[in-house]
């Protein structure tokens, strides 16, 4: 039988106009109460990567979070809000981004995740992972991703979403022992942690989206729509059509394809509510292709490795100093001088930690010099 994956529009975040429609997209999957049942706990999961207002497009909007608690209430179940940003509390950033209010106002918990070791047995090549705790405890989960552009990943959306099930600096361990085999790598370990969690449905805030210089500080993009489905991977793909861009730009969705995870085909794909051609968007921006080195280059990398790549810098007149990219650095490349903080391009990993956790939008990306010669000879 075909994932179904429902398109509806959406013109703003109106709490009268989002319940509406989103409503209507689970209609079409056939409600809300064909993924949750009478009684159960059911931990809502949205994307709190760092404490900034809504508007700012980092976070789910805490209006789609309102309205998918409202449906569960009305279902007889009981939500609760969990996260674990890569730094601070769920509720630190909550308070931040305007969920914990909802949260008050209907009588929901907002959950932390406590470490807990789980076997994946069915892991295609990740058999382990650390999870919240209260991953675990519910019964079932909603996926409630933001999306946005992502300079390692290219865009995070339901399968990315997944990676904040993974407690706090443990994410950054992760991407430490995913380097050394490149990006589809670490889309492996995507793959194999969504597969795992495997959420009933996933509901993607595309109304209003980031483009650009994503995760953290690019440019709000008005996209009108809520995208939701019953696999992760479908409904990244659907994602990718409505934005025009191709599978191989997309590495968690590439990899996919390749190693026969989950529904990445978009003919295999049950499309219901708007046609991906009226609501396509042509000219969305994306961020640069962090590509996989070529045989040459791979040879070259361990003398030549930051010229030859794609790395983070700190533009200095807009960093503030915080040192939140000095925290979260997972090998310690980045240093503080005289003149502020500097990353190490040789003992980079392109992780993208410090663009994810700046709160000032200070971390940019740059080719190599090397890079942008075998660029310009293309």
């Amino acid at each position: 039988m075909k994932e179904k994956v429902s398109i509806v529009k959406c013109d703003d975040y109106r709490p009268e106009m989002i319940y509406q429609q989103l409503k209507e997209g689970l209609d079409l999957l056939g409600g809300i109460g064909a993924f949750i049942s009478k009684g159960e706990r059911v931990l809502l999961k949205p994307n709190f990567l760092i404490g900034r207002s809504p508007e700012k497009c980092v976070n789910t909007h805490p209006e789609l979070v309102r309205a998918v608690a409202q449906l569960v209430l009305e279902a007889s179940a009981t939500p609760v809000i969990g996260d674990s940003p890569q730094m601070g509390t769920a509720l630190k950033v909550a308070e931040r981004c305007g969920v914990a209010a909802v949260a008050r106002e209907l009588g929901i918990e907002i959950v932390e995740f406590e470490p807990v070791e789980v076997k994946h047995p069915e892991g295609k090549f990740f058999k382990r992972f650390t999870l919240g705790k209260a991953v675990l405890e519910a019964d079932t989960i909603i996926n409630l991703p933001k999306l946005k552009t992502h300079g390692l990943t290219f865009l995070t959306a339901a399968v990315k979403n997944l990676f904040g099930c993974v407690p706090g600096a443990r994410k950054a361990q992760w991407h430490v022992r995913t380097s050394h085999e490149g990006n589809e790598h670490f889309s492996r370990m995507l793959l194999d942690l969504a597969a795992l969690i495997n959420p009933p449905l996933s509901i993607v805030d595309c109304i209003d989206a980031m483009e650009g210089k994503g995760p953290g500080f690019g440019t709000p993009r008005h996209v009108g729509l809520i995208i939701a489905g019953t696999d992760t991977v479908a409904v990244d793909a659907v994602v990718t059509e409505v934005l025009g861009t191709h599978p191989e730009h997309f590495p968690t969705l590439q990899t996919a394809l390749l190693e026969g995870y989950g529904t990445p085909d978009i003919g295999a794909i049950d499309l219901l509510g708007e046609e991906i051609t009226g609501v396509a968007v042509d000219d969305f921006i994306f961020p640069p292709l962090i590509r996989p080195p070529s045989t040459f280059r791979k040879l070259l990398m361990s003398i030549l490795k930051g010229p030859l790549t794609t790395n983070p810098f700190i533009d200095k007149e807009q960093c503030q100093q915080c040192g939140n990219c000095f925290k979260a650095c997972p090998l310690s490349c980045i240093a503080e001088g005289v003149d502020g903080f500097s990353i190490n391009a040789g003992e980079c990993i392109q992780c993208l930690c410090c663009m994810e956790v700046c709160p000032n939008g200070a971390v940019d990306l740059k080719d190599g010099f090397l890079l942008n010669l075998f660029k310009r000879k293309k």
